[in-house]
This record gives structure tokens, sequence and C-alpha cells, in this order.
């Protein structure tokens, strides 16, 4: 099997005028992601809002991914639920569909210790053969995965890649310190992956790649495979703009980052649908803001594939 490494974009779900699964839109973005230099997806997962599906849906959205995909990247499923059973039940269909990994981010919503957490982790080590990315994303679960319980969970053999979605990629350079240049590491936040491919990380899953997947490939490039920061610097005060809106809400508050997304794809000439609620469109002052990001951009519309 091959080593994940690049950009592995989180894929959003496309949804019709009347809030459905957009199946053809969701083939079609998922042409548009290969297109831009994509070297994997995550399916299913917080991008996808995998929260506001049902389970059918996501079930769903895996089996159109995997269908369209045909082989040509490595498939990620989101496997993540709140209780362990659960989890691993998701894990389990996913490896079954085919899935080439899986990327599990902790429980949510009880403030769960550590020892219980690698229990969790540890649970769906157990049950699967395929390849698992721990990911910590302490803003979303309101836990933080420790760097030592991160070292614990991949020199035990428990997951075989790293993704921290901390903003401050610190915690990714601690973990090439203490783990080697061997390591697995992604950077899974959007605000600060200069400093995280600069301190070793050798993937990023971001979101924001799926408004331009052909720049967001080419920074990644740049940095981890010709190392040259100068040019990556270029590349990133273009992508900065949108990842500016994408991930610094307004007094405080959360951004509306799946919406900004979506709203970016609209701007580009392709409708891919609004998000669900209880997420909400944006506000007519981001929208403008992002209109104008977009602009400063350089970016023409680019409309939907002629599907195969």
């Amino acid at each position: 099997m091959s080593t994940f490494r690049g950009l592995y974009p989180p894929l959003i779900t496309p949804f019709t005028a009347d809030g459905a699964v957009d199946e053809a839109g969701l083939r079609d973005h998922v042409e548009f992601m290969l297109e831009g230099g994509s070297d994997g997806f995550c399916a299913g997962s917080s991008t996808g809002e995998f929260m506001n599906l049902d389970r059918a849906e996501w079930e769903q959205v895996l089996g159109i991914v995997k269908e369209q995909v045909r082989g040509r990247v490595p498939l990620l499923a989101g496997g993540a639920w709140m209780a362990t059973a659960h989890t691993v039940e998701r894990c389990r269909f996913a490896e079954k569909a085919g899935y080439d990994g899986i990327l599990l981010i902790a429980p949510w919503y009880q403030v769960h210790t550590e020892r219980e957490l690698y229990a969790h982790f540890k649970a769906v080590r157990e049950a699967i053969s395929i390849p698992i990315m721990v990911y910590n994303n302490p803003p979303v679960t309101g836990t933080r995965l420790s760097v030592e319980l991160l070292e614990r969970l991949y020199r035990d053999g428990i997951c075989q890649y790293l993704k921290d979605a901390d903003s401050d990629p610190y915690a990714i350079a601690r973990l090439r310190m203490r783990l080697g240049d061997s390591a697995h590491l992604f950077y899974g936040h959007d605000n600060n992956a200069m400093g995280a491919f600069a301190f070793g990380a050798t993937g990023w899953v971001s979101g924001t790649a799926n408004f331009c997947p052909e720049l967001w490939s080419q920074f990644v490039h740049t940095c981890i495979d010709d190392g040259d920061f100068v040019k990556a610097r270029k590349l990133w005060y273009r992508i900065m703009p949108f990842v500016e809106i994408a991930t610094v809400g307004v007094g405080g508050e959360r951004a509306d980052w799946i919406a900004v997304i979506k709203r970016g794809l609209e701007l580009r000439g392709r409708n891919v649908g609004s998000v669900r609620a209880p997420m909400l469109p944006l506000t007519d002052d981001v929208d403008r803001r992002l209109a104008v990001a977009v602009k400063s951009m350089g970016l023409t519309a680019k409309p939907k594939l002629a599907m195969a």
C-alpha cells in the first residue's frame, strides 16, 4: 500500500436545492478535485458535514466517492462517532467498502480522559486492518490529544498517521523531534500550513482545498517536494485571503468555514448547494468580503466538468 502523503482534502458534500445529497454534484466535485492535483481524499468527515448526515446518507457518500475515484488515489473514510462500539462498526463498514484508511477524531461532547481515549483508539485498531489517521481537533471535540498521547498511539502501532488540527503547528515540530523523520504527520488546520510544513509535516488535510485544489496542491508540493519556502510563501499569500475568511470568525465566533468553501465554489461557477441546518449560509457582510477575496486571487469561473 502506498504511503499517504501530500494534499488530502476532506471532501464537501454537495446538496440539491431540496437538501438531498447531490450524487451528480459529488461525482463532479471528485473529478474537479482530481483534476486539481489532489493526492487522496477523506470522505464522510467534518468538511463533508458527516454530523449533519444520517447513517444512510453517510454510507451513500462513501459509496459514491469510492465508485467515482476508481482507485486513482487513496481514500480515507471519516469513521468517528461518540460511542466506541458505533465507531468500530462505522470503521468496519468503511473497510468493507474498500477504503484505504480511516480518519478518526476523538469522541466529542463528553470530555474523555487520556486513558479512555487510548482505549477507544485501541479498540478500533483491533477491529480493522487498514491504517488509522488519528485526528487531534481540540476546538471541535473539547479534548486536546497531548503530544505524549499521540506519540504513544503512534509508537504502539495503534495509528499509522497523525493529523494535528491545532492552529499552532508547534505540536508537529514536537512530534517530528520525538518520532523522527519516518513518522507520517499531517497538518489538519488551514491557517498555519507554512509553519507546519517548515516543521516537517508530510501532508495536509485541508478543507479549504475544496475551493481551489490546483493552487493548494502546488503550494503543498512546493513545500514537501521542492523544499522551496521562498516560492511557497508567494503561493501562501495568494491562498491566504480565502483561508483568512474560512478560519477567522467575526466577533470571536466560529468561522462559517464550510459555508465559505461552498459559496467560494459558487463564485467560481460551481454550484454545490448550501450547508445543512443548524449551519447557515453566509451573512451579507461575509459574502461581500469573500467575493473580494476570490477576485483578489485572480480566479475565474471554472464550470462543472462533463462527466465521462
